[in-house]
């Protein structure tokens, strides 16, 4: 078995790309690989910010050999009583295979004479020199650039390429870049050490790269990194803000890790701790310490409580400048933590409600108005909200006030400088200003939830501003026919509208999204009369729009595909209740609770039998009375009067026009003998009886069994 290494040697590249290009460019390989017949036991791809390498071990020396069957001449026209004509012995020559192992095989047309031709496998070799340099030119990524004359692009130029199998350069050609690259065995140290390496096998490498202050293996340097945080905030009894993402990224940043310790000045707690996080996080790649066990609150202008003044820094240095790279760090943090500090001391001499007029002067969709305009609809979008909910325990004038000063943040020089603050600052500003916790509070969060598995706002008041800003944009989006499409969607409607469903069902909030869309689509006709657009295809969009939304939410939480199906069938009497994102919720928590019940398969098997005998019926799925459609006449045995009394304890379970799903499903499982009653051989009857008027009153309590259990789901697609 032998082993093949290959090192792209670049600038430093974006952290972004030198993460993204490993699966990408192992998923290449082995795809390459497979269509070629190469057999592998193992492969490596791993990434420093100045290389990208694979590595194959126990690969074969030669691919597979390949057996191709192929189709000649007819059998009447290759045999002539017996003997082989010149027609298959030529089509056994082409083949380069005698005449004896042609076969005669059965096809739609007619005997065929078939035979099969024995390719063999190449060189593995001579194979990866072909597939190497037409993979490397084959990888993706943003902004990617030529350099000097060359044609080739990458995400950096590309400096040295190492091609080594086993102990030999696996040498192919390369010849588009500028200057022109050797392809050889020659590999570089750490940066700062500046040294060639040559590398005598594959199963040096890494280590060699390690002697010279690299850590090749991504996987290893990352845990590192985590290893050197966790270690220093220990010992310092704080807590490291580290997150996936920014570990990620140092982790793509440096070859050989080394932790520094920075401190900044106490005069900067006063400001809030996003704004010191986001300084330290976002622009420096810093990773703040936190104070443990201490009460957050989101509304805080200051940070002392909070946050540490010790950082840490991971650096790609020489440990002799770890003093020089600190004091540089500290820096820099300073000269951009009195930028913020400005900026929050600025915003604090302005009153919200002055920023808030600002907003006039901010565009924002064409046609659709300014910012201030838009902070109105949010305002109306709120009002309808809460006429919809009419829950008694909200203060609504809190909830429009924080509808009103949502956006007020934007004119603000803190988010003009980090708009990722937005809504967290203009929280702040309002509680600096004296207003109440709640309404804060709701401003402060009606951006959550931003992506998915995102917090949720955490209390009703910002729960419902946040949906009213989603739905705002929703309507002003699809009234300007900019829908999403494909996969395109500039305006991240479809995150938006995840967004609007998590916190209804996590809320349990009863809004109905269909009836809302539909007085808000009034409404925007009324506000822009010169926007044309037809209501209906609006709302019609939007309610499929919406559908599509929830069935995605419930991918995501986990729910088996046949559950989705049964209880989001696409007939239309389904699609509406699926708009109604509580009672799904409390449809499937019932369907999943009685799935427990070992009888549950009995119960679903009698509801599939019946729905189905049902479809042989002209009664409508949205018909829920026996009156006029059952003749209690025309029945002949008790089973067919206990069934109709069991229609009668549904009828009455649904009169109030509320229903608790497991005592729908109670119900069915007490009279799951009734119903089997009818199809037994004694007991039953004959539900396709010759009598018409027999048959289709039969049916019709089939149907409307059926009609009962489409409450809840279609029990035909549930798999038991």
């Amino acid at each position: 078995m032998s082993k093949y290494l290959l090192e792209i040697g670049t600038e430093e590249l974006p952290a972004k790309f030198s993460y993204s290009v490993l699966k990408q460019f192992k998923s290449l390989i082995e795809f390459e690989l497979d269509k070629k017949l190469i057999k592998f036991e193992h492969i490596v791809v791993t990434s420093t910010p100045r290389r990208i390498v694979l590595l194959l071990e126990g690969l074969v020396d030669y691919a597979e050999d390949k057996i191709i069957e192929r189709k000649g001449p007819k059998a009447n026209s290759a045999y002539l009583n017996g003997c082989p004509t010149n027609a298959a012995l030529g089509f056994a020559n082409s083949l380069d295979i005698d005449v004896g192992e042609l076969e005669i095989k059965n096809t739609e047309k007619g005997d065929f004479v078939f035979g099969k031709k024995i390719e063999k496998g190449l060189s593995t070799k001579i194979s990866l020199s072909s597939i190497i340099p037409k993979l490397v030119k084959s990888l993706q990524g943003p902004r990617f650039m030529k350099w000097g004359a060359g044609n080739i692009k990458f995400s950096r130029p590309i400096r040295w390429i190492a091609s080594i199998y086993n102990d030999e350069i696996l040498d192919f050609e390369f010849d588009e870049c500028d200057p022109k690259i050797k392809i050889g065995n020659k590999s570089k140290s750490h940066r700062l050490i500046n040294k060639v390496l040559e590398v005598q096998n594959p199963d040096d490498f890494f280590e060699l790269l390690k002697e010279n202050r690299v850590i090749g293996i991504r996987k290893e340097r990352k845990e590192k990194i985590e290893s050197l945080i966790n270690q220093a905030s220990k010992s310092l009894n704080l807590k490291p803000d580290l997150s996936e993402g920014l570990l990620n990224e140092l982790t793509d940043l440096v070859e050989w890790p080394d932790l520094i310790i920075g401190k900044f000045s106490d005069e900067f707690l006063d400001l809030p701790v996003e704004v010191l996080s986001t300084v330290m996080k976002s622009h420096q790649r810093y990773v703040p310490l936190l104070l443990k066990n201490k009460s957050f609150s989101k509304l805080d202008l200051s940070s002392e409580k909070n946050i540490s003044t010790t950082f840490c820094v991971i650096s790609n240095g020489l440990e002799e400048s770890n003093n020089n790279i600190a004091k540089g760090n500290e820096k820099v943090l300073r000269a951009r933590f009195s930028d913020a500090k400005f900026f929050v001391e600025s915003d604090k001499k302005v009153a919200s409600i002055e920023r808030n007029q600002k907003l006039k002067s901010v565009s924002y969709l064409k046609g659709l108005g300014n910012i201030f305009q838009r902070v109105e609809r949010i305002e109306e979008v709120t009002k309808k909200i809460l006429k919809f909910l009419n829950d008694k325990s909200l203060e609504e004038k809190k909830i429009i006030e924080a509808a009103k000063y949502c956006k007020n943040d934007l004119c603000s020089e803190i988010v003009f400088e980090f708009p990722e603050l937005q809504g967290i600052m203009g929280g702040k500003y309002l509680k600096y200003e004296g207003f109440s916790e709640d309404v804060c509070l709701a401003v402060a969060e009606h951006y959550l939830p931003s992506f998915y598995k995102d917090a949720l706002p955490s209390s009703k008041y910002g729960a419902i501003v946040s949906i009213a800003d989603k739905v705002e944009t929703l309507i002003s989006i699809f009234i300007s026919g900019k829908r999403p499409t494909g996969s395109s969607d500039p305006y991240a409607l479809r995150r938006n509208l995840n967004g609007v469903i998590k916190i209804i069902w996590d809320y349990e909030l009863n809004l109905p999204l269909d009836k809302l869309f539909n007085e808000l689509i009034d409404f925007w006709k009324i506000a822009f009369p010169n926007l044309n657009f037809s209501r209906e295809t609006v709302f019609n969009d939007l309610n499929q729009f919406l559908v599509q939304r929830i069935v995605s939410h419930l991918e995501e939480i986990s729910l088996s595909k046949e559950l989705i199906k049964a209880v989001c069938s696409p007939d239309e009497l389904s699609q509406k209740k699926v708009l109604n994102i509580v009672d799904l919720k409390n449809r499937i928590k019932s369907i999943m609770n009685f799935k427990e019940k070992e009888n549950f398969v009995e119960i679903q098997k009698v509801i599939t039998r019946v729905s189905k005998l049902a479809n042989n019926s002209n009664l409508s799925t949205d018909v829920f009375s026996t009156k006029d459609y059952v003749d209690t006449k025309l029945f002949e045995k008790d089973c067919e009067l206990k069934v109709f009394e069991f229609i009668g304890e549904l009828e009455k379970l649904f009169s109030e026009g509320y229903c608790n799903y497991l005592e729908l499903l109670n119900l069915f499982e007490i009279n799951i003998n009734t119903i089997e009653d009818l199809f037994d051989n004694e007991k039953g009857v004959l539900i396709m009886s010759e009598d018409l008027k027999i048959r289709n009153n039969r049916l019709n309590l089939l149907s409307l069994i059926r009609n009962y259990s489409l409450k809840i789901a279609d029990f035909t697609l549930l798999n038991s």
